[in-house]
């Protein structure tokens, strides 16, 4: 298994993925325009776990800068998946490895880990790999065009 960043010849892997996670499927247009606008920017780490040539985890990384002082910039962990025929084998806890280290060298404060309510056994393993659950609650709106 190797960690490394996700490429454009991924995306096709990437889309298996985010098609699992959000149960519904995935524009390929879309996640492109989406790859290009991230891919070079130095904040967003969009990290894939590779087994014999194929995505098979992903997650993705972004650093925070805190205006509001005392250096507390902090990184957002969003769109966590590893494929189902691959869990259990260490792959999420690599990607997480990985994340945190990108996340210490950028000086970040802390992690902040955003999870859909639903996914009781992905918060099992976050809390395994030492997130705790701060009590604090989510809110999102919506905007359709």
């Amino acid at each position: 298994m190797q960690i490394r960043k996700i490429r454009e010849e991924d995306l096709e892997d990437l889309k298996v993925l985010y098609d699992e996670l959000c149960a519904s499927e995935r524009k390929m247009d879309s996640m492109r325009k989406a790859f290009e606008r991230v891919k070079n920017n130095p904040d967003y780490y969009l990290l894939g776990a590779e087994v014999e040539g194929k995505i098979v985890g992903t997650l993705m990384g972004i650093i925070c800068y805190d205006v509001a002082g005392n250096d507390t910039d902090f990184m957002t962990i969003e769109n966590v998946v590893v494929h189902e025929g691959y869990r259990g084998h260490g792959i999420c806890q690599a990607l997480f490895q990985e994340i945190e280290g990108i996340a210490k060298k950028n000086r970040c404060e802390y992690i902040y880990l955003v999870s859909g309510n639903q996914r009781k056994a992905a918060h099992a393993l976050y809390e395994k790999l030492g997130y705790a659950e701060e009590g604090a609650k989510g809110f999102r709106k919506h905007f359709h065009a």
